[in-house]
């Protein structure tokens, strides 16, 4: 199921790339916090990832927001971003594979001159389609694949007119087992993030 938030938040060795000019932008990528509802404040802006594919298929991030419409040119007719549609799209590295477009509904509201340190939304980078996929693709460690993670939002302004955000791609290194028979992964206690799976934040036991 894809987690979806709002709030603040760019990111990626294959690196988190972002291109377009648009009037509402993704533009960087946050861990999330381990309450699972805000961008940690300890870490700093993410630029690619890792999962442990054996403990969890879902990768959960903060894309930050920014807007450079004038909030001053707001009229009746507004200028703001109604966000309606998360589109997903995925390549791989290390392992040949294609991918279906994937897309889901969605609705918030980004204000006109929105600032990445205010707003923000909570996703799951890998969407039901690609776990399929992957399921029989993700090898085991230490071998590794890259997931490239490609999202983008569709919507309108509050005229009506329809408009979607730049494209941001997110690589995320992918295996499976890493700790060796026997030993039981355990959260770190001192890593603040949603998911310990992501970032190796787990310890073997």
């Amino acid at each position: 199921m894809k987690r979806l938030l709002f709030i603040a938040a760019l990111a990626t060795s294959a690196t988190a790339c972002v291109e377009g000019i648009n009037p509402v932008q993704l533009v960087r990528a946050r861990q999330v916090d381990k309450s699972c509802g805000k961008a940690a404040d300890t870490v700093g802006d993410r630029l690619s990832g890792d999962l442990d594919y054996s403990l969890s298929n879902e990768y959960i991030v903060a894309l930050g927001l920014f807007s450079p419409l004038d909030p001053d040119q707001q009229t009746s007719t507004g200028t703001g971003f109604i966000a309606e549609e998360i589109v997903y799209n995925y390549a791989s590295q290390g392992v040949k594979a294609t991918f279906k477009e994937e897309s889901q509904p969605i609705y918030f509201a980004v204000s006109a001159g929105v600032d990445p340190g205010e707003s923000y939304i909570i996703l799951n980078l890998i969407g039901t389609e690609a776990v399929k996929k992957l399921d029989s693709l993700v090898p085991t460690y230490p071998d590794t694949m890259t997931l490239l993670s490609t999202v983008k939002l569709k919507g309108k302004l509050a005229s009506g007119r329809g408009v979607e955000t730049n494209e941001l791609t997110y690589p995320i290194t992918l295996t499976r087992g890493v700790c060796p028979e026997g030993k039981t992964p355990t959260p770190k206690a001192e890593a603040d993030i949603c998911n310990p799976a992501q970032e190796r934040s787990f310890t073997c036991q």
